[in-house]
């Protein structure tokens, strides 16, 4: 393994019978990154996550996370990690401060330093005069943050978080990334899976999962001045919604997706887009609106990525 990577995986593969839900993918995580791991609901982020933690054995390929071999060395691994799910992995019955000796406990915390890092996770999750209550009695932020700090006690070098930010209200997603950011800052390493695009702009690199497979990697300006074949044009005009239909038939036009209060239009060609839905729009006595070419979005690279990926598949089926 690499001295400079957290995680090194070559031809990584999960079979669960007849369905492949990872399939032979490469990649490395270097030490103090943020590495994000992106894909749609179903893509292989967790089956991936999971073997990474030692907790699924793979059907085939290898992999290493802190110099430990993920098939034959998975105890070891769970020692030198922090792992986060979607699912908080919080005790609702137990008090804030229960949950935090609890998992001190599973990491085998020393007693004399126990008590110093409890009080730095219930400063860092803004938890002070909260001690006592039930954890199911926290609002959803708090619990992510209490969760976080769980994963954390025992001062991993490696944090895996498997879409920990679902159904968080975008508040406490964002104060959520400020302690990702701090702890890389303090060279952790974070392996972070979302379908939050906009989330993934916090990420040093990312990979694109769909289907099993990993279909970019890069950074995030790299993925969307490289990986980005259309072009992209942002649409400001009244009611949005009611033009998708009618511009999406339109030469030259390849899709039309409501951003925001916006339209974001996919072309082959900007200019002849733009010429087209010019055209179109004062046809339709529209003068109020506004077209320019802009560089896509995040979303935008995964949609087209995606798109030409499903494309190649008809091709060869």
């Amino acid at each position: 393994m690499n001295s400079e990577n957290a995680v090194e995986v070559k031809n990584l593969e999960k079979s669960f019978g007849d369905f492949v839900a990872v399939n032979r993918i490469s990649f490395e995580v270097k030490k103090g990154e943020i590495f994000g791991f992106l894909g749609p609901n179903g893509a292989g982020k967790s089956t991936t996550i999971r073997m990474l933690c030692g907790i699924l054995t793979p059907t085939s390929g290898e992999g290493y996370v802190a110099d430990f071999n993920i098939i034959t060395q998975q105890e070891s691994i769970k020692e030198h990690i922090g792992y986060m799910s979607q699912k908080f992995s919080l005790y609702d019955d137990l008090t804030v401060e229960e949950n935090i000796d609890f998992y001190s406990g599973i990491y085998r915390i020393a007693f004399d330093k126990k008590q110093i890092r409890k009080q730095w996770v219930i400063k860092m999750a803004g938890l002070q005069g909260l001690e006592s209550v039930q954890t199911k009695l926290l609002s959803g932020g708090w619990k992510q943050r209490l969760a976080l700090g769980c994963a954390i006690l025992h001062e991993p070098k490696i944090l895996f978080l498997d879409e920990p930010t679902s159904g968080v209200d975008p508040i406490s997603r964002r104060q959520f990334w400020s302690l990702i950011n701090s702890m890389a800052r303090e060279s952790v390493t974070v392996f972070v899976t979302t379908h939050y695009m906009d989330e993934a702009e916090n990420c040093d690199r990312i990979a694109l999962i769909y289907k099993g497979n990993i279909i970019a990697l890069g950074t995030p300006i790299q993925l969307k001045t490289e990986f980005m074949k259309e072009e992209v044009l942002k649409l400001v005009i009244d009611n949005p919604e009611e033009w998708i239909e009618s511009l999406t038939q339109l030469n030259a036009v390849k899709e039309v997706a409501l951003f925001g209060n916006t339209l974001h239009v996919v072309a082959d060609n900007g200019q002849t887009a733009v010429d087209n839905i010019n055209r179109f729009l004062f046809e339709n006595k529209i003068s109020n609106f506004e077209i320019k070419q802009i560089q896509p979005s995040l979303e935008d690279v995964f949609v087209s990525l995606i798109e030409e990926y499903d494309a190649k598949q008809e091709i060869v089926a």
